[in-house]
């Protein structure tokens, strides 16, 4: 039997061109959806409420990777879970003065984030 042909670069095509914006943009994306998965089965209480500040933290990403009009048109992140906000961003989201796109996680959530 002849020996394979060598391929000339991977399958994929991503590892050989890490800088590319495209490449980034996919890498980013694959990122959020795991994380989505991540706060999806994730049991609720205190891990489902860390599984969505990671997936935030992903979307801010990949929000900063895309240009303004690519961004606009990603869909919503799910509602945060019981015990992601602390009690004055509860109040601000209730408000309506809570930016949840600019949100930081509580300091008690934020020890647990690192």
């Amino acid at each position: 039997m002849p020996d394979p042909i060598p391929l000339r670069r991977p399958w994929h095509g991503a590892s050989d061109r890490p800088e590319t914006p495209a490449v980034a943009a996919l890498r980013a994306q694959r990122a959020e959806v795991d994380a989505l998965l991540a706060f999806r089965h994730a049991p609720d209480g205190e891990a489902k409420a860390i599984a969505w500040w990671r997936l935030h933290g992903v979307r801010q990403g990949r929000t900063a990777l895309l240009g303004a009009e690519e961004a606009a048109r990603l869909s919503p992140l799910p509602a945060p879970p019981e015990g992601a906000l602390g009690p004055w961003q509860k109040l601000r989201l209730r408000l309506g003065w809570l930016d949840l796109d600019r949100a930081a996680p509580p300091a008690r959530l934020a020890r647990l984030l690192r």
